[in-house]
């Protein structure tokens, strides 16, 4: 039997493509699990202080737990330091939460509340679940379409909509729509077998269950299909994982056909329109486009104001209007950059206790504004920047002096063209009269600087905000 600590360090493995090594280890390395049933999950932060963070991030945990169990739970996060006493009085409040839940509640002010459980759930003081629901999806111009497919397919699934395929850029909101209509199929049709997966998961069940096949009686196999084919619900995400990888395609071939004509719903998405994905083949790209096909387009300037609020007050920051604005005109990639920016900006109030003001906010999204001029003029305003920052010229910088004094600007400006401009190490080098194992270790000794120093981080991101002024 797996032990709990097993568990959750594959749960952070599986964290590694959402997020950075910086932030798993701050937020999450030193959770642990304190207990797994067949509905629920509970995890304990070692303390109160990054607490709000990872309940914010509840909908991500329990994807990552599905991966790695096989099985939707609902996971339920506490602080060690001041609930762990309180584990028989969680347990009755899950316990209540899992069999009379109330919409956009979470049991999480047990404190307050442990001679009853009911009014513990009632009472929260959280007003919205930490998760993916179509309560909490922001809805505008650009997605306003495939938001009402999701919610009309998890409303009837098996209707008139199946397949319904959803695609867009990364980052748009197209695994939250995924998840919200998993969790509303599972709430309006609790019978019903649901199965949510990536293309990715399900190319590695496929090849895993085919390790495991005996040659004479091919049961291995036969267990693979029968759970793919069984269920009354099937969700891939990122379904171009597939493409190019032929026996995977054609089992998905035969499964997709076996749901379909047992009437069962299946919702996939992809990154771009199918006739753009090489190696798909065309069978199942014709099977794709026989139903409901949504796209997702980026989010114009509003619906980024709307959910620039929406997650900033989910995260508990008071951003002023002006905040939200510069946020607004300069976040205008995806979703996911804008919750990037937001986590930063929280990152900085909760480790290093900063007031959420207009200038942390211009500084936290610094290196996520673009500069269009060319990266020999980057490099010339960086030599600039930087001499006048510390007094130097860069004659000096660029000699071969080993004071002190220009070690330091000289390792800022190396660290500054490796992160504003797309030049190789070896072409730092030149700028710099360095060789590249030098280069190297001049943008490690500033990385190392920023990660220990919050004032040193803040000089070197207003060096940032100059340069690309």
């Amino acid at each position: 039997m797996q032990t709990y600590d097993f568990i959750w360090e594959s749960i952070l493995k599986n964290m590694k493509g959402t997020y950075s090594e910086v932030r798993i280890k701050a937020f999450f390395q030193d959770i642990k699990i304190v207990e797994i049933e067949p509905q629920y999950m509970i995890l304990m932060t070692p303390t109160t202080e990054t607490l709000d963070f990872v309940r914010g991030e509840q909908a991500v945990l329990e994807r990552c737990v599905n991966d790695v169990t096989g099985e939707f739970k609902v996971v339920y996060i506490y602080a060690y330091d001041r609930d762990m006493p309180n584990l028989d009085k969680i347990r009755e409040v899950i316990k209540n939460d899992l069999e009379n839940p109330e919409q956009g509640k979470m049991p999480y002010d047990i404190t307050d509340n442990l001679e009853n459980p009911k009014a513990a759930v009632t009472n929260s003081i959280l007003p919205q679940k930490k998760a993916y629901t179509f309560e909490n999806y922001v809805v505008g111009n650009s997605n306003l379409f495939v938001y009402n497919a999701c919610l009309a397919v998890a409303e009837n699934p098996s209707s008139m909509w199946n397949p319904l395929l959803i695609y867009g850029p990364t980052g748009l909101g197209k695994t939250h729509l995924m998840y919200a209509t998993t969790r509303k199929i599972s709430e309006l049709y609790p019978e019903k077998k649901i199965i949510y997966i990536t293309g990715e998961q399900f190319v590695n069940d496929m090849v895993d269950h085919l390790r495991k096949k005996d040659t004479k009686t091919g049961s291995g196999f036969a267990a693979f299909r029968e759970k793919y084919r069984s269920c009354d619900v099937l969700l891939i995400d990122d379904i171009q994982f597939i493409a190019g990888k032929n026996n995977v395609q054609e089992e998905f071939f035969h499964t997709f056909n076996t749901l379909y004509e047992s009437q069962k719903q299946i919702i996939i998405t992809s990154d771009r329109p199918l006739r753009e994905i090489k190696l798909l083949d065309e069978r199942l790209q014709y099977r794709f486009e026989m139903g409901l096909t949504a796209d997702i387009q980026p989010p114009d300037y509003e619906l980024r104001a709307a959910i620039i609020k929406n997650k900033a007050e989910a995260l508990h920051l008071d951003l002023s209007e002006s905040s939200v604005v510069y946020l607004a005109e300069h976040l205008t990639k995806n979703i996911r950059q804008i919750e990037g920016a937001l986590t930063k900006i929280y990152a900085k109030k909760c480790l290093y206790g900063y007031a959420v003001t207009d200038e942390l906010v211009m500084e936290s999204i610094a290196d996520l504004t673009t500069v269009n001029v060319s990266p020999k003029d980057i490099v010339e305003k960086i030599f600039t920047v930087v001499s006048n920052k510390y007094g130097t010229s860069k004659d000096e910088i660029c000699s071969k002096t080993k004071k002190r004094e220009v070690a330091e600007p000289r390792h800022v400006c190396a660290y500054l063209i490796s992160e504003l401009t797309d030049y190789s190490q070896r072409q730092i080098g030149a700028f710099l009269g360095r060789d590249r194992t030098t280069i190297i270790n001049s943008i490690e000794v500033i990385k190392k600087s920023i990660m220990n120093d919050p004032s040193f981080e803040k000089d070197i991101k207003d060096i940032i905000s100059e340069i690309k002024d």
